[in-house]
């Protein structure tokens, strides 16, 4: 055979038959580098690779040791022959030593029969009908090569659907005659093969939609194949064959007639339903059976659904409890097998809600009702992927779908948590939240978001490998959570983000989370969510041009939400850690910015000054680290800005409710969190601003009262506060003092934590330079 010529500098043929014959090298690096090489070559130039290594193959496995590897390149070069470049006599010699090969053994898919079937399956695509002829020689019952044959035209159907297609009658024609008498370990392979062959002609119809595909001969096999397949392979005792057939019969039944799947279905069903209990591989081939049955079935243009509602709730019962099975997500590949299988459910739920909308409706909803976990889960899971696709059909069943959701919020799995968590985010983008409804959704995402990171530290604490009904106590829940398939952490990032899209893409939630997002920031218990409610109240502003000029219209509107001192003072004493989650203290201060125009007048104008040398310092969390310090110098800064803040503002009445709002803080915070310490510090910069001299012996005393000084934190808060009052009030601070020591009595414990109270006052208090009277200080400490 002649080698092809072309412009482009080629090797010459002894360099390709060096590299050929070094296929059969004793060193396996010195044959995969060969084969490399020799598919690089054979694109360029397919004829001289095929000429050199038919030379070496004629002698088959005996003379050439590394077969396999021969027809690997030989494939690769074939497919490579332009359409003028083809010589059918050299093709068929190919097929001729493949084929020889392929039989030569009675094994099956070792190595070089699987290289000389890919390459018969490449001359096919160029000479289909003698590649064909060449198996068909091989297709009898009693050939020890037929299952080889079968499972390369099973190839060449799934490779070439084009080519394979108006060919099936010649195959079936030839393969049913034997169908019968197939061995048991041989019927996955044909069973397999004739999935692929379904496979071809459904690929065929969708490139040729108006071409006459079958015949009454071609019917007459595929009714013949589907009834032995059903009736005697999809009950075998080997699992492999009752899947392999299960797989075959999903792609058939949308070619036999009608007559005959409605006669299949009562066994078809439920012999495709007993594989959901084995592994994952199998149950995604079942669904997709399952699949293509409803489809068939449902949805034919040729006649009315084949199964009534009542005959689906069976189905629908048993893919419920899959959905949760397969979407833990513990695989991250968009192509694991989990996911595939979990979209071919959503399909199949799909396919029957398009006929019975109405009846898989009320279906889902009963299933939320009955509040077992599997069944909850599931149903929320379809609900959240059949609400777009069936949304006019759905229209009029919102409000039972709110109600229903509704039930559920107090639900403590965190698996129906995450579910719940994403169909009120669905909901939400097809305007089914609104009014309380909707705030209360809103809330429910922001509960979650508010999962702390000490909350995560406490379970991971807990010993590993808990089952599902074990329990953690999370802080923002007073009651126990159990533990799922669904962590925490994967729990409140969904929260997080979903909260975000509401807040971002969705305009119609603009009236629901303004002015009610604010309220969500003085909970105590939503703490740990105001890095999240801060950048959407930041976002709603950023995102809507007209937002600012009606925001205090809407804000006054609402005697619900707190006022802005309350607002602020709580947002200036979670400034405590610049390191915190989600970069709290940017946000904080960015949403400070946005919702200046509820405070003072002249506060908006020093805010946009001051604002950004606060963001600068906290920007980089990594130089933060570095400086042992930062902490401390953070803390003055804020007490710095709040000094600097109320300097501004010059009203004393402001000032006051401001000081009643911090009042309320102390209930928010336990004495050994470090955020009273600052609140000490807080309360004690806006005494020093304040003249009325009843209001700062009460919160004098409000601060003692409600300070831990057995805390070193707390107490040397608390010193710090009465330090800065002390600056402006020192006569009063000193009287708070003595009271204190005189109150104590005899119990040595708690004279020693005031005493340390007392010294650690007077080492801040001296560092401001100013004079402590000595004589009172003298009978302070003397007492």
């Amino acid at each position: 055979m002649a080698s092809s010529s072309s412009g482009n500098s080629l090797p010459a043929p002894e360099a390709v038959q060096v590299l050929v014959s070094s296929l059969a090298d004793d060193s396996s690096l010195v044959k995969e580098a060969s084969v490399s090489a020799l598919k690089d070559i054979a694109s360029l130039n397919p004829l001289l690779v095929l000429d050199c290594c038919y030379a070496v193959s004629r002698g088959g496995r005996r003379r050439f040791s590394n077969m396999a590897g021969a027809f690997q390149v030989m494939a690769i070069a074939v497919r490579n022959i332009k359409a003028r470049d083809v010589d059918p006599p050299f093709l068929a010699k190919l097929a001729k030593i493949a084929t020889s090969e392929i039989i030569s053994t009675k094994e099956l898919n070792t190595d070089w029969q699987r290289a000389a079937a890919s390459l018969l399956v490449a001359i096919g695509s160029h000479l289909p009908d003698p590649m064909m002829e060449e198996i068909f020689l091989h297709l009898s019952a009693s050939h020890p090569g037929l299952p080889a044959m079968v499972q390369i035209l099973a190839d060449f159907a799934s490779v070439e659907a084009l080519q394979f297609t108006p060919r099936l009658k010649d195959v079936l024609s030839r393969v049913l005659p034997i169908f019968g008498s197939v061995r048991d370990a041989q019927r996955a392979i044909f069973a397999n093969a004739f999935k692929c062959w379904c496979q071809a002609v459904w690929q065929f119809r969708i490139d040729f939609p108006s071409h006459p595909l079958f015949d009454n001969d071609v019917m007459s096999y595929l009714n013949s194949a589907f009834e032995l397949l059903l009736r005697v392979w999809a009950s075998s005792r080997d699992l492999k064959v009752r899947v392999s057939s299960v797989d075959a019969l999903g792609q058939m039944v949308g070619l036999i007639t009608r007559t005959q799947l409605k006669a299949a279905i009562p066994r078809l069903i439920p012999t495709i339903l007993e594989l959901y209990n084995k592994d994952q591989d199998i149950a995604f081939l079942a669904t997709c059976s399952l699949h293509n049955v409803l489809s068939a079935s449902l949805l034919s243009e040729n006649g009315p659904p084949l199964l009534e509602f009542e005959e689906l709730t069976v189905i629908l019962s048993t893919l419920l409890p899959v959905v949760s099975m397969h979407n833990d997500d513990k695989e991250h590949s968009v192509f694991s097998m989990e996911l595939k299988t979990y979209n071919e459910i959503q399909h199949c739920f799909l396919t029957v809600g398009l006929v019975y909308h109405e009846d898989l409706f009320t279906y889902l909803l009963s299933r939320c009702r009955l509040k077992e976990e599997s069944y909850t889960f599931g149903a929320l899971c379809v609900l959240k992927h059949l609400l777009p696709r069936l949304a006019e059909a759905w229209h009029a069943k919102r409000p039972a779908l709110v109600e229903a959701v509704k039930l559920l919020l107090d639900e403590q799995n965190l698996s129906v948590s995450k579910a719940l968590s994403e169909l009120i985010v669905v909901m939400a983008s097809h305007c089914y939240l609104s009014g309380p409804s909707g705030e209360l959704f809103v809330e429910y995402l922001v509960r979650h978001c508010a999962i702390s990171d000490e909350d995560l530290k406490g379970l991971e604490s807990c010993t590993e490998g808990l089952a599902e009904s074990s329990t953690f106590p999370f802080h923002y829940k007073r009651s126990e959570v159990k533990i799922g398939a669904v962590g925490p952490t994967e729990l409140r990032s969904i929260c997080e983000k979903g909260l975000l899209l509401l807040t971002i893409t969705i305009p119609e939630m603009e009236g629901i989370l303004w002015p009610f997002l604010l309220k969500m920031i003085t909970q105590k218990s939503y703490t740990g969510a105001t890095s999240t409610v801060c950048r959407c109240i930041s976002e709603l502003y950023r995102h809507r041009s007209s937002f600012t000029s009606s925001l205090l219209l809407e804000y006054k509107a609402r005697a619900d939400i707190p006022k802005p001192e309350e607002l602020f003072a709580r947002l200036v004493v979670l400034l405590r850690n610049p390191l915190s989650r989600g970069q709290l203290a940017t946000q904080i201060l960015t949403v400070l910015c946005y919702l200046a125009p509820l405070f003072p007048r002249n506060i908006n104008l020093f805010w946009q000054d001051e604002i950004p040398k606060l963001k600068a310092y906290v920007s980089d969390t990594d130089d933060l680290k570095q400086n042992r310090s930062y902490q401390e110098t953070w803390d003055d800064m804020i007490i710095n800005f709040l000094a600097e803040s109320l300097d501004v503002v010059g009203d004393a009445e402001w000032v006051i409710s401001l000081g009643e709002a911090f009042t309320i803080q102390y209930a928010l915070y336990s004495p050994v969190d470090e955020h009273s310490a600052l609140l000490h510090r807080c309360m004690g910069i806006l005494l020093q601003k304040v003249d009325d001299r009843a209001y700062i012996h009460e919160k004098i005393d409000w601060m003692y009262k409600h300070a831990n000084i057995a805390v070193p934190t707390n107490r040397l808060g608390l010193a710090k506060g009465m330090g800065l009052v002390a600056a402006s009030h020192l006569d009063a601070v000193l009287e708070k003092l003595k009271d204190i020591l005189d109150r104590v009595g005899q119990n040595l414990f708690q004279r020693l934590d005031n005493m340390n109270f007392v010294l650690a006052f007077v080492q801040r208090f001296s560092r401001t330079g100013a004079q402590v009277d000595g004589k009172a200080m003298f009978h302070i400490l003397g007492s």
